[in-house]
């Protein structure tokens, strides 16, 4: 069977930084269908300086520190030095150093991989990092066959206003040294894979584009009876940033937080960036006493609870790329309310509700009928799970 190589150089630069995002969770299951196939892997990591090599043993002993399930261990001489790097990833790094059965400066990266990967080994990159034109370029020159990135959106480019500066600019760089580098491209979406043949076409690149919607592992559901709060409870899921529309959920609970029964707004997700009035917004309301309440990111069993108690999921976004929170929801028989997006329609159909991003009149609508009259609990869903990703990645990289 072709050997495989996996970047994982996303994963070892969010060790320290909190729960899983989407991405991190999709790299994770890459991780693991790596070690668990009977193909032999390598994964390999960008680190301070340069590279390192871990073969599926040096996986198995670093996997727990990837998962947040192990503290990393100490630094080591090279880790000490790299000042840029906080003090969870200068530890990590030392532990895939230790791990790793071969290591090289960037400029190393071609030889080592000649010297330690079979002629022919498939490259897979699925966490938009490491994807610079030296890198393609190392990958050729080291004799890699299938060469396979992922594309999860293409947001950046549709909608550079929700974006921090400077970042439409370097996507766009990325996405062009992928189409040149790749010799295909995962889109997690029917959706995306659209959105990327436009934005190839402007470039007047071509690239291979496969779509292959991911896996989701379901949320473990409390035990007991369902529950059901009063007042009503809401949950809006993911990283405060503008193109989440938490905007629009604020609108809504400062009309309906004057009346007796008002129903709670719980916020799960990190603070993110280009958001500070949307943050002070927030900090006045919780401070006047309103029923809207941070919560941060939660682990799994934290915003499993917190989503069971839920009326329904609020997912208002203007813009996604593929939706965990819409899918962890419905595998939970938790109603959602989420924005009319064609991604949304892709992956739940008529198993939700669709309300217009840009009204905060049908959200408060929709949101007040709920409060007084639960929601239907959606009809059965299943959601492919990663089996029938993997089968699909593991022809096309045979």
């Amino acid at each position: 069977m072709r050997a495989r190589l996996l970047d994982i150089s996303r994963s070892m630069s969010r060790i320290g930084l909190g729960p899983a995002t989407g991405i991190d969770r999709v790299e994770r299951a890459y991780i693991r269908a790596f070690m668990d196939a009977d193909a032999p892997a390598c994964f390999l990591a960008r680190l301070a300086g340069g590279y390192a090599l871990l073969d599926k043993a040096g996986m198995a002993r670093l996997w727990p520190v990837l998962q947040g399930k192990a503290l990393p261990g100490t630094p080591d001489i090279v880790a000490l030095l790299s000042r840029k790097l906080g003090p969870a990833q200068r530890r990590a790094q030392a532990d895939m150093r230790r791990a790793s059965f071969a290591r090289c400066l960037r400029r190393g990266l071609a030889p080592m991989l000649a010297r330690h990967m079979p002629r022919g080994f498939a490259y897979v990159n699925v966490g938009h990092s490491n994807r610079s034109a030296p890198v393609w370029a190392a990958m050729r020159k080291a004799g890699a066959g299938p060469r396979i990135a992922m594309l999860h959106d293409t947001i950046p480019l549709d909608w550079p206003q929700f974006s921090r500066s400077g970042l439409p600019e370097r996507f766009a760089q990325e996405l062009r040294f992928t189409a040149d580098g790749a010799t295909g491209i995962i889109c997690n979406s029917a959706d995306t894979a659209a959105r990327a043949a436009h934005w190839l076409g402007r470039f007047s690149l071509e690239a291979p584009l496969h779509v292959a919607p991911l896996g989701c592992d379901a949320l473990a559901s409390p035990r007991g009876a369902p529950i059901t709060t009063t007042p009503a409870e809401f949950v809006v899921l993911g990283t405060i940033e503008p193109r989440k529309n938490h905007a629009l959920l604020l609108d809504v609970w400062d009309r309906l937080a004057a009346k007796p029964d008002a129903p709670q707004l719980h916020i799960v997700g990190r603070r993110g960036w280009c958001n500070d009035a949307l943050f002070a917004r927030l900090d006045a309301a919780i401070k006047a006493g309103q029923p809207v309440f941070e919560h941060g990111a939660l682990e799994d069993a934290a915003l499993a609870t917190r989503l069971a108690r839920a009326r329904a999921l609020l997912f208002p976004s203007f813009a996604e790329g593929f939706g965990y929170p819409l899918v962890e929801a419905l595998q939970m028989s938790v109603p959602v309310l989420c924005s009319d997006l064609p991604v949304f329609h892709e992956l739940a159909g008529a198993h939700v509700t669709y309300l217009p991003a840009d009204s905060p009149q049908a959200w408060l609508d929709a949101i007040t009928a709920a409060s007084h009259t639960p929601p239907k609990a959606p009809a059965k869903f299943d959601f492919p799970g990663w089996d029938s990703h993997f089968s699909f990645i593991d022809d096309l990289l045979s």
